[in-house]
């Protein structure tokens, strides 16, 4: 049995879903904060289980290897 060079699980990058495992998701609410970050309300689309993301922007990711 061969395994293909993309199913490496160090290669696995994103978020997954605790309730079922599933990568993908709707973003339903997407909100910018104070502090820079951004806050996004997701919905997986396979068990409809609710998440929040905080992302950083590129100022702050810059900002902070200062």
């Amino acid at each position: 049995m061969t395994s293909h060079p993309n199913n490496c699980s160090s290669r696995i990058v994103g978020i997954q879903c605790p309730k079922c495992g599933c990568r993908h998701f709707l973003t339903t609410h997407t909100e910018p904060l104070r502090d820079g970050r951004i806050r996004r309300r997701k919905r997986c689309r396979h068990c409809d289980r609710k998440i929040i993301t905080f992302e950083a922007t590129e100022q702050l990711k810059r900002a902070s290897d200062r």
